[in-house]
């Protein structure tokens, strides 16, 4: 891959070499980092033996001067699945039965809750419906008769926010372009 001045992928110390000491210099750093490698995969490999504790094979292998090429030829030691007992069985049966129980009682204190808070507000309309009368019917009548008739000009100098408050109090669909909302406005008024 090209390495330009625009090119952000090329990182690090450049191993291109031009005459022979940068060649030497090159080759004496690959080595170097040769020598590190393998070592890190000395000690690597020495430690999951340690790890593993059956030297036989390895101890074999060394002795008849073979040494293992790769450390995936080894088998790992598969990790056994961890065994409960009977009474820590009993324990954990006893833990769960507990959280269910919190559980129920937390969700019996919540519908609790929300059943009161529904019940509150059911009152709170009725008491206010009481003092109104005719559960506020009469506020909305009020409310129609408010509403200002409005002329042909008026709604045609209207700018279409405007119109849509006239037509939202008036009950009607507020969608539309401002020629519909126009006709719309226009078609109340005169119906009314």
């Amino acid at each position: 891959m090209a390495r330009g001045k625009f090119n952000k992928r090329g990182g690090g110390p450049r191993l291109d070499a031009e005459n022979a000491d940068e060649i030497e210099q090159r080759n004496a750093r690959l080595a170097e980092l040769e020598e590190r490698r393998t070592q890190r995969r000395a000690e690597e490999e020495e430690d999951e033996d340690e790890e593993g504790g059956g030297g036989d094979e390895g101890a074999a292998a060394e002795q008849s001067g073979e040494a293992t090429s790769t450390p995936a030829a080894k088998p790992k030691p598969e990790k056994a699945a961890p065994v409960t007992t009977a009474e820590d069985h009993k324990r954990n049966m006893a833990k769960l039965a507990e959280v269910k129980k919190r559980r129920e009682v937390a969700e019996a204190k919540r519908k609790a809750e929300t059943e009161a808070a529904e019940q509150a507000e059911e009152d709170r309309k009725k008491q206010a419906a009481a003092v109104t009368g005719d559960d506020g019917k009469k506020k909305k009548k009020e409310k129609e008769v408010k509403i200002p008739k409005l002329d042909k000009i008026q709604i045609k100098k209207m700018k279409p926010a405007q119109m849509k408050e006239a037509l939202k109090l008036r009950g009607l669909e507020i969608q539309g372009n401002a020629k519909a909302l126009t006709d719309r406005l226009l078609k109340y008024e005169a119906a009314r």
